[in-house]
């Protein structure tokens, strides 16, 4: 009885289990022993597996052989083995359906089944299809990952930026570009962090209103100034920010969509100005129409077509008369022609298409006009044709425009090609982009080996920093002229530059290189070099003649010279010696020496008259030689037979005779040199040039020995005689005087008279001489002392007009008394000695005025004559001794001394004494004094 009841419980329990799983939802199937017999499988399984219920009792993997080797069946042997259930969740698993493998996805557990004695008897799975949500996720992972793939791969610019504070998450190259940046400093930031100079132009907040309130924003065109590649620029963009929103609808950030239009507007900008004539130009562009009916042959035209025709009346436009006769004559057959063709020739269809030129038949231009249009046939026979024409005269002209630039780029070509100047031209980094036959020559690279390459393979390597200057100036928009410098060839010679370097410019103004042209200017240089040496040797050589010509001193003269020529000719020591013989006749005394000592020579003797020497003192010429030592005139005199030991050595020779006026070698100037073939051609020339201006100022220097010689004798004589004649003149005096009171009658007295004043005259002239004598000597005295300026010119006013009763002298004392500081005497000599003149010299005239200025500073005495006057250029000279105008002195009598003492004794009072003339209306002499303050502050 007790076993009954536990069949019947376990019979209903079995019960339950089988409609437990045939009643669940999902799907259920047991599998026992451990070949895995299906013993249960409940309806949702069976669906799944595509399957009805005659699998009951089949092997697992009969009935779904597709899952052999899906770890399926290897994962229900070991739950069978081990017990322990197994499970997996969202895995993919084919299965066979209506004779297709399809893709299905479970999370599925298989448990194991234990008997009443803890054996395991089976295995249930249990599972749930989950294909659809995996699809789904599939869907959505494949959704963004294309979503990103679009925004790299887009066309345009874009970006994804997350969060708050919007963080770029996603940017594409495009965007990058546009923001200047490279991808690692943008990306995982916040924007407004990695473009700050964005923030402040309020795209902060826009993006801020668009994250708030998920209203997307658009833009077009606007200005964006970003700092791009180290440059601030400003970008102009047309832009959307779009809400990017998570799966439950939620804002997570900003997707920004972005168009890069600068180049648009820029363009569009730079146009601006031209927009009205842009506009205008479009008007003018209006397309004209005809319609020309072939039926019945009539044509319209607009007024448009019109215009371009040229017509101005406003009759029915006629084919012949309008159209035809208005073609150019160069154009008309051309388009007749093919209006012929069109209509005899149907598999043409009628389209017609040709550019010709109208001549206007009312203003008789030209215009160049396109004509589109069709001809219409009905059963092979044209019966309309319609069409349009555009002016395309500005067109035209631009293409004959375009015609002539490519012509003046083509002889631009050819010019540097055949240029003998080198011409390259560069990127900014230096890259060779054009290289011409000048600079394959001159560097010895072909185009081929030069282009690409840099720069510097030219370039010395201490000479590099030149062409970052040079780049520094291109970048700036500057212009490089006429920079010197050396660059290097191929085969390491060094070739002497000139450069001329400038920007080169795209059509957007952008600097993206330059063009060098370069002249080989070694030439130039050697050129300047000489003419440099030369001028400087020309300085010297005139500062050395203006300095003899003004030199009297012969020994200073002679020294200058051979100072001189020694620099100029690069001598290693230069000599002159004069053309003296001793009694033998064969020696030569040496004056002056330069580049050596004069012990040198001095220990050797004086050279003697020797066939080397002899040509120079002979005046035969000069006497260059490559080396001395080989000349066949050398080393023919005993003892030495040639130089003696010790002597400076000399290779190169060069020996110039110095010649007078009068053709008397004065002597020679010499020039040695230890080493060969020093001397020239041009320091000949030039040393034979400085001798003859040397041997003038030599002649003017004994001359002028000569003449102070004289001159000193002469001085001597005067102030010899003033002294001898001094004495017997004072004892005639003497007894003249004592006959004047000795001698009573009329008549002899009156002789008695004129001898005193005879003896007066000859007395005055003595001491004019003796002072002379005086001044030259150094010896003449002054005794300095205050007086009365205006008593002394009247004392000696007083005393001429005694002895000149037929002049009137005129004293206009306005300033009087005017106290000066000097030697009253002297002075009052200096007053009479001009008056006397003023009379002497206008014996025509009745007036001599006199007057004295004060200026505070100085006393001036004035003494006017109204006499002939004299001539500028003998005024100049007037105050020299002894000097005398001739013409105006043959009865005159005097020496010529008086104005000399004048000038020397106002000079000596510190004062100064000059003349002014005018011919014909006398002459004024003027003398100034300082001022007693001016002498004496106290």
């Amino acid at each position: 009885m007790e076993n009954l009841l536990n069949s019947e419980a376990l019979a209903a329990g079995q019960h339950e289990i089988s409609t437990l799983i045939e009643s669940a939802p999902f799907p259920i199937a047991v599998f026992t022993g451990a070949e895995m017999r299906i013993s249960r499988a409940n309806k949702a399984i069976l669906d799944v597996w595509g399957k009805g219920p005659d699998v009951i009792g089949r092997l697992y993997r009969d009935v779904l052989p597709e899952i052999e080797g899906q770890g399926i069946l290897e994962s229900l042997a070991e739950v069978y083995r081990s017990g322990k259930a197994y499970h997996n969740r969202n895995s993919k698993i084919k299965l066979l359906i209506d004779g297709n493998i399809q893709e299905f996805y479970f999370n599925y557990s298989f448990t194991p089944l234990f008997d009443q004695n803890g054996n395991v008897y089976g295995v249930m799975n249990t599972a749930a299809e989950v294909t659809d949500m995996n699809m789904a996720k599939l869907r959505a992972e494949r959704s963004e990952q294309n979503f990103r793939d679009m925004v790299l791969q887009a066309p345009v610019a874009m970006c994804l930026l997350i969060g708050e504070d919007f963080s770029v998450d996603l940017v594409n190259e495009s965007m990058l570009d546009i923001w200047g940046k490279p991808r690692e400093s943008v990306v995982g930031r916040p924007i407004f962090d990695a473009l700050p100079d964005a923030r402040e132009q309020g795209l902060e907040r826009v993006m801020e209103q668009v994250y708030l309130t998920g209203e997307p924003f658009y833009a077009n065109e606007q200005a964006v100034s970003l700092l791009r590649h180290g440059k601030n620029e400003v970008v102009y963009q047309n832009f959307v920010y779009q809400p990017y929103r998570g799966s439950d609808g939620r804002i997570l950030g900003i997707l920004a969509i972005s168009v890069n239009v600068s180049e648009q507007v820029i363009s569009r900008m730079e146009l601006q100005k031209a927009y009205e004539q842009v506009q205008l130009s479009k008007k003018a562009a209006q397309l004209g129409t005809f319609d020309l009916d072939l039926i019945k042959g009539s044509m319209e035209w607009d007024s448009r077509c019109r215009e371009l025709f040229g017509i101005t009346h406003e009759d029915t436009v006629s084919y012949e008369r309008d159209f035809t006769k208005g073609l150019h004559h160069e154009d008309r057959e051309r388009v007749l022609t093919l209006i012929s063709n069109l209509y005899s020739d149907p598999s043409t269809l009628g389209d017609y298409d040709i550019e010709y030129r109208t001549v206007g038949a009312g203003d008789n231009k030209v215009r160049w006009v396109r004509a589109k249009g069709k001809v219409y046939y009905q059963k092979n026979t044209p019966v309309r044709f319609i069409g349009s024409v555009l002016d395309i005269t500005e067109q035209k002209q631009n293409e004959i425009r375009l015609s002539d630039f490519a012509e003046k780029q083509a002889r631009l070509a050819a010019v540097v090609n055949s240029s003998d100047d080198i011409i390259i031209s560069k990127t900014l980094n230096g890259i060779i982009t054009s290289w011409n036959p000048a600079a394959e020559r001159a560097f010895g690279y072909a185009e081929s080996e030069a282009i690409g390459k840099h720069i510097s393979i030219i370039i010395p390597s201490e000479r590099l920093s030149e062409e970052d200057f040079i780049i520094s100036e291109i970048r700036q928009g500057k212009k490089v002229d006429h920079f010197e410098t050396v660059r290097r060839a191929r085969n390491g010679r060094s070739v002497q530059l000139s450069l001329t370097v400038s920007p080169i410019i795209d059509s957007n103004g952008n600097i993206i290189g330059a063009s060098k042209i370069a002249r080989d200017i070694e030439a130039l240089l050697k050129d300047q070099a000489t003419a440099k040496n030369y001028t400087e040797r020309l300085e010297i050589m005139n500062m050395m003649m203006s300095t003899v010509s003004e030199e009297l001193d012969l020994n200073k003269i002679l020294q200058k010279v051979t100072d001189a020529t020694t620099e100029l000719t690069g001598a290693k020591f230069g000599a002159f010696f004069y053309n003296k013989t001793d009694e033998q006749g064969d020696s030569y005394m040496l004056y002056t020496l330069s580049g050596a000592p004069r012990e040198a020579f001095e220990k050797f003797g004086m050279p003697r008259n020797t066939p080397v020497f002899h040509h120079t003192f002979a005046g035969l010429g000069v006497v260059r030689v490559a080396d001395i030592t080989r000349d066949p005139r050398y080393g023919k005199n005993d003892p030495h037979f040639g130089m003696p030991k010790g002597h400076l050595q000399v290779v190169s020779y060069l020996a110039v005779p110095v010649i007078s006026r009068s053709g008397k070698v004065i002597g020679g100037l010499f020039f040695g040199h230890p080493d060969p073939s020093k001397f020239t051609l041009e320091h000949e020339l030039l040393v034979n040039s400085i001798a003859a201006q040397a041997a003038i100022s030599i002649d003017n220097a004994v001359l002028f020995d000569q003449v102070k010689s004289l001159n000193d004798k002469k001085d001597e004589f005067i102030g010899l005689a003033s002294h001898e004649l001094k004495t017997p003149l004072s004892s005639i005096s003497g007894y003249l005087q004592i006959l004047d009171r000795l001698i009573i009658e009329e008549k002899p007295k009156a002789f008695l008279q004129k001898a005193s004043n005879q003896v007066s005259k000859i007395t005055a002239l003595v001491n004019d001489l003796l002072d002379v004598s005086k001044i030259e000597a150094g010896k003449l005295q002054l005794t300095i002392g205050n007086f009365d300026l205006c008593e002394v010119i009247s004392d000696a006013v007083e005393l001429v007009q005694y002895s000149a009763p037929r002049h009137e002298i005129v004293f206009g004392g306005a300033f009087c008394p005017c106290i000066a500081l000097g030697d009253a005497q002297r002075i009052e000599q200096v007053v009479i000695n001009l008056l006397v003149n003023a009379v002497k010299y206008s014996p025509d005239a009745r007036k001599v005025e006199i007057s004295i200025q004060d200026t505070g500073k100085e006393l001036t005495v004035g003494i006017r004559d109204f006499g002939p006057g004299i001539h500028p250029d003998k005024l100049k000279n007037i105050f020299g001794r002894f000097y005398r105008i001739e013409e105006q002195n043959q009865n005159i009598s005097g020496l010529g001394i008086g104005l000399y003492l004048a000038h020397e004794i106002i000079t000596r009072h510190n004062g100064e004494i000059w003349a002014e003339s005018v011919l014909g209306e006398g002459t004024s002499f003027f003398f100034s004094l300082p001022h007693l303050s001016e002498n004496n502050p106290e």
